[in-house]
């Protein structure tokens, strides 16, 4: 079964990737500034959805599958990369993780970073750099298995990914991470003028329960925030916003955060 849900789902999400995912965004920042930023990319409702409309056989035993691409010889190789972007994503890793019996789907992109000052250029770029390295190629040539293959073509759907993206600022420095809206004219126009942006909102309300998930955990006691949807961890050192894909669209404010520590 799990040929037929996989193809299905690279169709579905390549074109409605939002629509078909839960993201998570990690940020982890260490006493000495250097930290980790982990985004997972969770597909596991379409996956359970597509398995719904698929007749299973019982007696096939059920697939399981677990691939991680490290960027560092195809970082250290390309000539496509700038000196800094190396800099930035050589140790970087890329991860595809299936499970058909617990209708499992997700990608894993993990960037290890030496300074807080390089998060802002990593966080914006790493889609960028993933396209420049032509990492969908690398996991379906390292494994050709079904799971594998399922691998949308990321790079090319940043907008979907996050169509509200370029309305913000992030910005990280010791002390404050931030996330603020700047143009809130630009969302507003593109639902009434954009097919894609008001696709992709009907696609979420079909859905239901699209969620984008922001956690920083920190190296100090947080100060004072603000934000949506906002849990803080009993230590005071980690902190979770969450936002639906409605909320991104219609009340675009909802994604703003700031985070002094």
């Amino acid at each position: 079964m799990l040929k037929q849900l996989f193809l299905a789902l690279t169709v579905l999400c390549t074109v409605f990737l939002v629509s078909c995912l839960d993201t998570e965004e990690k940020i982890v920042i260490n006493k000495n500034k250097s930290g980790d930023y982990t985004v997972t990319l969770d597909m596991s409702k379409m996956l359970a959805m597509m398995a719904q409309f698929s007749a299973e056989d019982s007696t096939k035993a059920k697939e399981k599958k677990d691939s991680t691409l490290y960027l560092k010889s195809f970082v250290d190789t390309s000539a496509a990369l700038t000196v800094k972007e190396k800099e930035l994503f050589r140790d970087g890793s890329v991860r595809i993780k299936g499970d058909e019996a617990e209708k499992e789907m997700k990608i894993i992109f993990h960037f290890p970073f030496k300074n807080i000052s390089d998060l802002p250029e990593l966080r914006s770029s790493y889609m960028a750099v993933i396209d420049k390295l032509g990492i969908s190629d690398k996991m379906n040539k390292q494994d050709s298995s079904d799971v594998e293959k399922m691998e949308p073509d990321l790079s090319k759907n940043k907008f979907v990914l996050n169509p509200a993206e370029q309305a913000y600022v992030f910005a990280a420095a010791p002390g404050r991470i931030s996330n603020t809206l700047v143009n809130k004219q630009m969302i507003s126009e593109k639902l009434k003028s954009d097919s894609t942006m008001q696709m992709l909102q009907q696609m979420s309300m079909m859905m239901g329960g699209i969620t984008s998930k922001t956690i920083i955990v920190l190296p100090k006691r947080i100060k004072k925030y603000n934000g949506n949807e906002v849990q803080v961890s009993k230590d005071k050192k980690t902190i979770t916003f969450t936002n639906s894909f409605s909320d991104m669209l219609n009340r675009p404010e909802a994604a703003e955060y700031n985070v002094e520590y």
